[in-house]
């Protein structure tokens, strides 16, 4: 018959290697998190970075805004300017044509 100090041993030996088990597992749990947050820190870092880059964008957008009004407004009046200046090229020509139909040539 065993004796009880086989089986003592024996517990000790099983306990001892489920701390040992326990132990290394929680380690690499452990270094996981430190892991995965300090990469999510990053990519939080970095989409906190964008955002003040677009913040900052935005608020220098509104004088942008005005500018490219005025831009608009003076490309208006030079496209009504040009039509007129198309419009009297084209009498031109026509009044032209005209007194060139009777031209001989060669």
């Amino acid at each position: 018959m065993p004796s009880p100090w086989v089986s003592l041993a024996l517990a000790a030996l099983v306990a001892g290697a489920a701390t040992v088990f326990a132990t290394v597992r929680g380690l690499g749990a452990f270094r996981a998190a430190k892991r995965l947050a300090r990469e999510t820190g990053d990519a939080v870092s970095a989409i906190e970075r964008s955002a003040g880059e677009i913040e900052s964008r935005l608020g220098t957008g509104g004088g942008r805004s005005e500018e490219l009004a005025a831009a608009l407004a003076r490309l208006r009046a030079s496209r009504a300017r040009l039509g007129v200046l198309l419009d009297a090229l084209g009498d031109v020509r026509n009044s032209l044509g005209r007194v060139t139909a009777f031209v001989p040539r060669k």
